[in-house]
């Protein structure tokens, strides 16, 4: 029987952190890179949350990164994170140019705030940067039974559909669906088949990528992750649906908060080249009794996982259970990150002159 898989399809020695040693770790990292007590609170929680729900893509393998570009300005660590105009039920913030999870966990607050006044409230944040994992957001919603939805641009990584040119983002989208007393029912997906994170991982540990997952310069598949960073591409998902939806993601997100949009985001000076976030929360109560709403929500997942298998798969699973696995086994176990990840955060504490290491 073919066993269901991790979150993670990267193969790589890996070794567990205990999760209250990697949060103190990566709170005084962000600390030393110039964020407040109360940013670094913020950012640590998202990354954290990313590693323990198996999403390596989008945890610390982030943090090098994030650490040049607080070091040379690029991500603004001390940003005056600031709302432009609101209604009852919508808000713009400008993020001044500051990490995303911070400017992002601000909007979304909003969000909830006002949806549970209005029921259904939206917000979009501008002159962002790089806000980790879409379904950090999303999940903020559901312990106050509502369901959360998270998006955001990036910058340019797939071709128009039969074009051989980076025009778009792989314009992530997330929701969060509460289910009563289990876990929330996740979906966090990439119009591309696979995050760009893990195409660089493969590509940092020497392994070849699945078929399906990039495309190279002149449009053509291929397995070789070096193809996707000349000039290649990630393979969209569903074709030029995928395609369309990164479209769709980038005007709303992108077009309509005032931020970057298509081929500018993060290549282009000034506002032209920040990101946009899209964060929508509905107050499940507005629609119908809460208790009500559960029932059917396990109503609906039940008739998932007691429909009948194809052959050589060991069970059905919906959106996010994987995650949550993965999540529990942390808490218990201590977060899993591979070898090269240990190393780039040792490093970067090492430049920070840190004594603290992994």
């Amino acid at each position: 029987m073919r066993a269901i898989q991790r979150p993670s399809m990267i193969d790589a020695p890996t070794h567990r952190v205990p999760v209250d040693v990697l949060k103190a770790f990566t709170h005084k990292l962000l600390q030393h890179h110039g964020l407040s007590d109360e940013h670094a609170d913020i950012m640590t929680a998202n990354l954290l949350e990313a590693d323990m729900r198996g999403v390596k893509s989008h945890g610390h393998f982030l943090m090098s990164r994030y650490a040049g570009w607080l070091d040379d300005g690029y991500m603004n660590p001390r940003p005056n994170i600031r709302v432009v105009h609101e209604t009852p039920s919508t808000v713009l913030v400008d993020a001044d140019c500051g990490p995303g999870h911070l400017a992002g966990a601000v909007t979304m607050q909003i969000v909830i705030a006002k949806a549970g006044e209005s029921g259904c409230a939206t917000g979009l944040t501008r002159q962002s940067r790089h806000y980790g994992a879409a379904a950090h957001y999303a999940l903020m919603a559901t312990s106050r039974d509502m369901i959360g939805y998270s998006a955001t641009n990036a910058g340019p990584t797939m071709f128009a559909f039969g074009g051989r040119e980076r025009v778009i983002g792989n314009n992530p989208i997330a929701y969060a669906i509460p289910t009563g007393p289990t876990r929330p029912l996740v979906l966090d997906m990439a119009m591309s088949t696979a995050a760009n994170g893990r195409i660089a991982i493969m590509q940092r540990l020497g392994q070849e990528l699945p078929q399906g997952w990039a495309l190279d310069k002149v449009g053509q598949p291929t397995t070789n992750p070096a193809d996707f960073f000349d000039d290649g591409a990630g393979a969209p998902i569903g074709g030029p649906k995928g395609i369309g939806l990164a479209q769709v993601v980038d005007v709303v997100a992108g077009v309509l908060s005032g931020s970057g949009y298509g081929p500018s985001v993060g290549r282009a000076n000034g506002a032209s080249g920040t990101i946009g976030h899209t964060f929508q929360a509905i107050d499940v109560e507005s629609f119908m009794p809460v208790d009500r709403f559960y029932e059917r929500i396990t109503d609906q997942i039940q008739h998932f996982h007691e429909s009948s298998v194809a052959d050589g798969v060991d069970e059905i699973v919906i959106p996010g259970e994987l995650e949550w696995r993965a999540y529990e086994e942390s808490i218990t176990l201590g977060i899993p990150l591979i070898e090269p990840i240990i190393m780039d955060l040792n490093e970067v504490a090492k430049r920070k002159r840190m004594a603290d290491r992994l």
